[in-house]
């Protein structure tokens, strides 16, 4: 799935009851919302717990999250309702 835009800037929020984060990338003009769990951002670049902490993940690598996502999406067909990819623990190791 190659063509795939996240922006310019690195824009992310918060899902705090399911602490996930979450973005948005395009494809052919259309919006998808991608979604890292808090676990999954903390794990991997070795932070504590916490959900600030997951948010300082993604905007200090957000390039690598994206190559990520993109590798995922690319493997996984789209949820019909946002977040339209979920990316766990396993799925962002698999990927990373």
């Amino acid at each position: 799935m190659d063509g795939w835009h996240f922006g310019e800037e690195q824009t992310c929020w918060r899902d705090i009851r399911r602490e996930l984060i979450c973005f948005d990338g395009y494809l052919d003009g259309e919006r998808y919302v991608f979604a890292v769990s808090q676990i999954a951002l903390n794990d991997y670049y070795e932070t504590d717990d916490t959900l600030d902490d997951a948010e300082n993940n993604y905007l200090n690598n957000y390039k690598h999250v994206e190559s990520i996502a993109t590798r995922f999406a690319s493997e996984y067909e789209a949820n019909d309702e946002p977040p339209h990819y979920f990316i766990d623990s396993d799925s962002f190791n698999e990927f990373a």
